[in-house]
């Protein structure tokens, strides 16, 4: 076989250097960002998926952020000698399917100069592609065909570029279409939707009349401009400067680390999109993690979640077996304060929530059971098959311990042991108080909570979490005989690297009743652990080798604990009425200032939910004492 030329290889090393660059920058930001001051997939084949489109950012932007992390002398030294193996026969055989993936992660990633990130793992992350060519193409001889829908990919990113280079000025805010004497009018149609979901009440927005409103924040001007570009790009029939409707996506009470939209072209509601923005204002930012919160969900579907399509595609895993359980993105933008995730509006595809005030079926838990062992098992086998680009997810530790030295959050936190030892006040209950007040004198909230999503004390069983598991973060599909059809796993604002185990108890300990738990708790472990085992043997590796059942109980036994403390959390707000939900502003600055300390006075807790808060959180204490999690 003809070897490759010098020029070429000089051309190959060049490219690898960006990419390497490119792919690190997203997860190193996602890591780090916590410490600034303010700091859905409805298609059952991915081969038939729409492309996720990047629009490139404005020139002007990336001047003024154009200092670049220098090479080190031992990381030239190390790329030679990769070159110097590319000479070799055996090696060259791999190199266009090598070139071929590279390029194909090279395509999730967009280029952020401004965002260079931690400088440590400069030394410490090895090249990706030496990766792909030692583990994931090992026993390929010759290179595989383009796809079609790749080749459209790239056609669709040239055509993205010359958008994002063009001259032409897409000005004006987004738009509400003028009424249609056809359709019905907003408040029958919101009174149609508010009687089929009481716990979700959407309205249209009026654009002048809610810009003012702080926990409504309207995209931008240049987050307009982006919107534009990507709409004119995935529908060209609407021309350039398509009109555009804006609607709450979200009810009150459904979203609380961001803002999230629904984007429709005013002409056919069918083409949807889903806009997520976090919110604008400095103290609300700060207090509920805004920006490394959105960051990190980049990173979700710039990097991981393709990761997950990209090894499962190797294996040829393809229908229910896949995991696909989450929404498609089709861009996004990292630099502040224009922010934004676009992705597909799972609604279009017979997606909704469960209504959180009921309790969830067996076969709903179950589904979701199934979808975080396919998960998890693609972390455990990634770390085997490419351990130096798991190790740069690896760095995505929880994000609350990013605030572990935040003295009012952590006063905040202190507070809830109080509302949850309240709830133990009956005589019956006495054994339990005492159980549950040994448990608290172990340390702080954060001292207890911080140690159970560590992923370094975990290991080797840690994986790539879902992190956010309560109701308003999983979407089912219910098909029209009335069965389950499919889930979605949605906002992966939280995502980290910790035990399998921090997801199961946290859906679990949230979204489930005593009642159930007592039925069924451990027969959904057993399915959970049953999958996984698939999934592994799917993907090339052996559960027992991985994460033999002992380690998986012992993962059980002394990480569970975490669904009370994150309990002790969530369920003020998961029981709270959407009418309830207090000015997320004002609690922020309340917070901020030390004048709010406990449930009740960010008004987390008060007439309308505190009764139903009280004998959920007492059922999530009882079960932790009876399976002998704390």
């Amino acid at each position: 076989m003809e070897q490759p030329s010098e020029k070429t290889q000089e051309a190959k090393k060049g490219e690898n250097e960006q990419k390497d660059r490119q792919s690190r920058e997203v997860i190193e930001v996602a890591s780090d960002q916590g410490n600034s001051p303010d700091s859905t997939e409805s298609n059952p084949d991915v081969e038939k998926s729409p492309k996720r489109i990047d629009v490139e950012k404005p020139k002007e932007e990336d001047s003024n952020n154009s200092e670049e992390v220098p090479d080190l002398e031992d990381g030239r030294v190390k790329r030679d000698e990769w070159v110097a193996e590319l000479d070799k026969p055996e090696v060259a055989e791999v190199e266009h399917i090598e070139k071929q993936l590279a390029e194909e992660i090279d395509s999730k990633v967009i280029d952020r100069p401004e965002l260079k990130g931690i400088e440590e793992l400069e030394e410490s992350i090895p090249q990706l592609n030496q990766t792909f060519g030692d583990k994931l193409l090992e026993g390929d001889n010759e290179p595989e065909a383009k796809s079609k829908d790749e080749l459209a990919e790239n056609a669709d990113r040239e055509k993205i570029a010359e958008i994002s280079a063009s001259e032409i000025q897409l000005t004006g805010n987004l738009e509400a279409p003028d009424p249609d004497p056809h359709e019905d009018k907003p408040d029958e149609r919101n009174e149609k939707v508010n009687r089929e979901h009481p716990d979700r009440v959407e309205n249209p927005v009026e654009q002048q009349k809610d810009a003012a409103k702080p926990e409504e924040d309207l995209p931008n001007e240049q987050v307009t401009q982006f919107l534009r570009q990507l709409v004119s790009q995935m529908w060209p029939e609407l021309g350039a400067n398509p009109e555009l409707r804006l609607e709450r996506a979200s009810a009150k009470g459904d979203n609380y680390l961001g803002v999230v939209w629904r984007l429709q072209a005013a002409s056919d509601s069918k083409r949807s999109l889903v806009v997520k923005l976090p919110p604008q204002n400095r103290v609300r930012r700060k207090q509920f993690f805004a920006r490394p919160c959105f960051l990190r969900e980049t990173a979700a579907y710039e990097v991981f979640l393709p990761l997950t399509a990209l090894m499962q595609d190797k294996w040829k895993i393809t229908g229910d077996d896949r995991f696909r359980q989450h929404a498609l993105c089709f861009g996004t933008r990292q630099d502040e304060p224009n922010e934004c995730i676009v992705l597909e509006d799972l609604t279009c595809a017979g997606f909704s929530l469960h209504n959180r005030f009921l309790d969830l079926p067996v076969e709903h838990v179950r589904r979701v059971m199934l979808t975080y062992a396919k998960l998890h098992a693609i972390s455990l086998a990634g770390k085997r098959q490419l351990p130096e680009r798991m190790q740069q997810l690896q760095q995505l530790v929880d994000i609350f311990e990013q605030r572990r030295d935040d003295h009012a959050l952590g006063v905040y936190f202190e507070n809830l042991k109080g509302s949850a030892l309240s709830a133990l006040l009956a005589p019956a209950d006495d054994a339990y108080r005492v159980r549950l007040e040994a448990y608290f004198a172990r340390g702080s909230y954060f001292e207890l909570l911080l140690p159970l999503v560590s992923g370094s004390n975990c290991e080797p069983f840690a994986v790539i979490c879902h992190g956010d598991c309560w109701n308003n973060n999983i979407l089912y599909k219910i098909a029209e005989r009335g069965d389950l059809e499919d889930v979605r796993l949605i906002d992966w604002q939280l995502m980290r690297y910790a035990s399998p185990v921090t997801d199961l108890a946290y859906f679990l300990f949230t979204c489930t009743s005593r009642r159930f738990r007592q039925r069924h708790l451990e027969s959904m472990l057993d399915d959970y652990y049953e999958e996984l085992g698939q999934q592994l043997i799917r993907l090339g590796e052996r559960v027992e080798q991985l994460f033999p059942r002992p380690a998986f109980d012992e993962q059980v036994a002394t990480k569970a604990a975490v669904g009370l403390l994150l309990a002790m959390m969530v369920l003020p707000i998961v029981t709270m009425q959407g009418q309830d939900v207090p000015d997320l502003q004002a609690i922020s600055e309340r917070i901020e200032a030390g004048a709010t300390t406990d449930l009740h006075g960010a008004g987390f807790l008060g007439a309308g939910n505190e009764a139903t808060f009280k004998q959920r959180i007492r059922e999530v204490i009882l079960d932790c004492v009876d399976f002998n999690y704390i």
